[in-house]
């Protein structure tokens, strides 16, 4: 999800290599250039989303929720039907809605401080979503369809099939300067067993994209305090708690 958020965020920095569109009157190159310096812009937005899995077997899952992230202020919210997530610049909080468990983590406690950093970068450096663009879908990403309309950029991406991204769904609002939508399909292959090789197949839709927006619904203090070594939990308070302090 972490990924996913950040995908958002800079899906449009690998539009920029050469690639076959279906519409003759846009001036592509241009039209993504400044898709990039937008996106680049952004430190502060939220968005809806929902994920849909299914599981080898048959097994479905479903799940809705919202998205903060504030890289400057080092402020990720998260809240979904499974959990409600908060990284800050201080702590990590966790409220697992299907365990009944509260975890909260004072970061300065934790030991493995290259997993702070790695998890830090990609939360608000973008470093996987670096990674992920400059290998896969600057290499092998196709314009499978590119229109601009009534203000309106929608661009369609396809993937080999042995890439794990299958495809990419993107909408733009250019007078607002603003994402519209964005979807992508995602297959993750499982560890080979006698059954053979078998996926989980998922889908993810992101809408209503806000730049900047209130944030006080998504600050640490609406969930818990802690001042003088002691810890006052606001939500969820008949959770199993799990505190590292």
């Amino acid at each position: 999800m972490i990924m996913v958020a950040r995908i958002i965020l800079y899906c449009f920095t690998f539009l920029l290599i050469p690639l076959a569109t279906g519409a003759r009157d846009i001036d592509t190159s241009s039209e993504l250039k400044n898709l990039v310096s937008i996106f680049k812009g952004f430190d502060n937005i939220s968005y809806d989303y929902i994920m849909d899995g299914t599981f080898p077997g048959g097994e479905k899952d479903h799940i809705k929720g919202n998205i903060y992230i504030d890289t400057q202020n080092k402020l990720y919210y998260n809240n979904c039907d499974a959990f409600l997530m908060l990284y800050s610049a201080n702590w990590y909080y966790k409220a697992d809605h299907r365990k009944k468990l509260l975890t909260l983590i004072k970061l300065d406690q934790v030991k493995n401080k290259k997993q702070l950093i790695a998890t830090e970068n990609g939360l608000f450096r973008n470093s996987a979503v670096s990674k992920f663009l400059d290998s896969v879908v600057m290499k092998k990403a196709k314009t499978k369809y590119i229109n601009l309309e009534n203000g309106l950029l929608h661009i369609i991406l396809g993937f080999p099939k042995t890439e794990a991204v299958q495809k990419m769904d993107i909408i733009f609002d250019k007078k607002d300067s603003m994402l519209v939508s964005y979807s992508m399909s995602v297959i993750y292959p499982l560890p080979k067993t006698q059954k053979g090789l078998e996926v989980i197949e998922t889908s993810i839709k992101c809408t209503d994209f806000k730049n900047k927006p209130e944030k006080n619904k998504y600050e640490e203090s609406n969930y818990f305090s802690y001042d003088d070594k002691k810890l006052e939990v606001k939500k969820y308070k008949n959770y199993k708690l799990s505190c590292k302090t």
